[in-house]
């Protein structure tokens, strides 16, 4: 399977340059809510941006929601949320809300979350969507729901050019032998023992 491994320091600075391209817009959010793993980073970066430009007076709330749909490489199931910091139930009608995440890629687990608040009666353009990857699959029948703001886009016209995009910044779901030598114990030999660990823990060694 062919990858992109994704250093840590081109999303940030990607996202910074997202941050201020949502701003410049003229949307500033009241909260912005992270799907718990992948948006964390993202998150983070949005919203300690819009923390210092924001003159509304009003905090910009930072809320996650654990919501599961991935279970590995290419591997998915039905959309599962455990639990919002930020109950939607709280949201009022003029609220902006910006979801934020890693990659759009099939859109499953960012459509199903935008459903769950859009059917509290919020207006589509006050809530919007802002991911590093904007995957396109043409092979697919697209979710009604798309991202807003995104730093790439990718147009994958067939299945067996899809790839995956490693995140550097947490993933470490997938790794072989060679990735970890080359990403990872190259630059930092020190971390040998704990990929022994995971590999050790990873094949039932325990």
């Amino acid at each position: 399977m062919n990858k992109e491994f994704l250093p840590c320091d081109v999303v940030r600075n990607n996202a910074l340059k997202l941050a201020k391209q949502i701003f410049d817009d003229g949307f500033v959010p009241d909260v912005i809510y992270v799907p718990l793993r992948g948006g964390a980073y993202m998150g983070n970066i949005l919203s300690e941006f819009f923390k210092l430009v924001n003159k509304k007076g009003s905090p910009v709330f930072y809320a996650a929601v654990v919501a599961r749909s991935y279970t590995g490489i290419h591997e998915n199931e039905g959309v599962k949320i455990d639990g919002w910091t930020y109950n939607p139930e709280y949201l009022r009608r003029g609220d902006k809300l910006l979801f934020t995440d890693d990659i759009f890629d099939s859109g499953r687990t960012l459509n199903h979350l935008l459903s769950s608040v859009l059917d509290k009666g919020l207006p589509r353009e006050d809530v919007r969507i802002a991911v590093h990857d904007y995957k396109i699959l043409t092979y697919r029948e697209p979710f009604p729901i798309i991202p807003d703001y995104w730093c790439r886009k990718h147009v994958i016209d067939k299945p067996q050019d899809n790839y995956w995009i490693h995140y550097l910044s947490h993933e470490l779901e997938g790794l072989t032998e060679k990735e970890i030598d080359e990403h990872y114990l190259s630059a930092n030999p020190e971390l040998t023992d704990v990929f022994d660990l995971i590999k050790k823990y990873r094949h039932g060694n325990k």
